[in-house]
């Protein structure tokens, strides 16, 4: 460990207690990293200008002082940035960013620290500022040592990777496998008394009610299917027009939405389920780390195919079936598919405990650490 650099730096958005798929990789990489004896800290956008210690990680919040679309645009992040990266050995940067992108860009300075980029996702929205954007992101990339796109997948189905193939060492993230295979009898019937009016077979879905996430088809896809039930948790901006088309479609005694659930609940809600839908329809769904939490759990799962981890950790045929998205006909025919041959079902459900071992939490960190010596 002597050899290996100490000091790492993660540039990212937002961070804990924020919730999201790219905050929840940050706190899982800056507690392992810390765990393995690094100095870690993290820059990021907050509600206040602070700086904190959460579970040992140094915590720079800078407020904004506006948004273009989800992207925080802070000028004293991006000039704490340049003071801040001169006393580090590692600056890890978590792309999209616009404003950490761009403030390392005028950073014109001789570097004695190392980058990587943690590369989530492609920018998609605003479109008229992701073209603009997406220059800026090429000119960062090339400045980058390394470069940690989640999945192969998505470095052969992004037009900015495809520029890059030399330097992309693909990392997949990795989920907390435990938590979400061991739960004990009492959480398990605490999250069956939240469903008890659902009948079986239920299907599952987990996360942010956003534009992206498809959640209008599985939905229209359940209303096909009246010998099954649908479990969502979550909040998000689709919230209202979600509950709309359910009472609509006359289908509420088939529909649970549940919020968000405490995180001592929440991995036993899979225990409760049948299969698990992840619809997503757009590419901001690079990976969809619920898909492992649902496979660790023993669920079959449906995902789309958008060229990225949804299609890479989801095996069709093996695991479930991957589908083309924004189709609630195929959707409806693949969940059906599934409940009618019950011996396959059991199959997957066995192969997805089996494959999700490759995308554990350890395994990540352990890549990262590789990558990082």
């Amino acid at each position: 460990m002597n050899s290996q650099p100490r000091r790492v730096l993660h540039i990212v958005k937002s961070y804990f207690p924020t919730i999201g798929g790219m905050e929840t990789v940050v706190k899982q990489l800056a507690e392992g990293m810390l765990a393995h004896g690094y100095k870690v800290s993290v820059l990021c956008c907050g509600e206040t200008n602070s700086i904190d210690v959460v579970e040992g990680v140094t915590v720079y919040r800078r407020k904004p002082l506006l948004r273009v679309g989800s992207a925080p645009i802070s000028l004293r992040y991006f000039f704490d940035l340049h003071k801040i990266i001169r006393e580090q050995d590692i600056a890890h940067f978590h792309v999209p960013n616009p404003i950490g992108e761009l403030a390392y860009y005028f950073l014109r300075r001789k570097r004695s620290w190392k980058t990587i980029c943690t590369y989530h996702l492609d920018p998609v929205r605003p479109k008229l500022f992701v073209r603009f954007y997406k220059k800026l992101l090429c000119r960062f990339l090339d400045m980058c040592d390394v470069i940690c796109p989640t999945s192969p997948n998505y470095v052969n189905s992004s037009d900015i990777l495809r520029n890059f193939r030399e330097k992309c060492h693909s990392i997949a993230l990795g989920v907390d496998t435990a938590k979400f295979m061991n739960i004990d009898e009492e959480k398990r019937e605490k999250a069956e008394s939240l469903v008890k009016n659902l009948k079986h077979p239920r299907v599952l879905f987990c996360g942010r009610f956003s534009y992206y996430k498809g959640l209008s088809f599985l939905i229209e896809a359940v209303n096909k299917l009246p010998e099954c039930s649908l479990i969502l948790v979550g909040d998000g901006e689709k919230k209202e027009e979600l509950e709309c088309q359910i009472k609509a479609l006359n289908i509420q005694d088939r529909v649970k939405m549940l919020g968000h659930l405490p995180d001592e609940l929440y991995p036993a809600i899979y225990h409760v389920a049948d299969l698990f839908a992840l619809p997503s329809i757009y590419r901001s769904e690079a990976f969809g780390i619920v898909g492992l939490e649902a496979m660790a759990a023993g669920l079959p799962l449906i995902t789309t195919e958008l060229g990225g981890g949804t299609s890479y950790y989801n095996v069709d045929e093996e695991t479930g079936y991957v589908i083309a998205p924004g189709d609630s006909e195929i959707l409806a025919q693949a969940i059906h598919k599934i409940f009618a041959m019950p011996e396959k079902a059991k199959a997957m459900s066995v192969a997805s405990k089996r494959r999700v071992q490759d995308f554990s939490l350890v395994n990540m960190i352990e890549k990262y650490l590789k990558c990082y010596e």
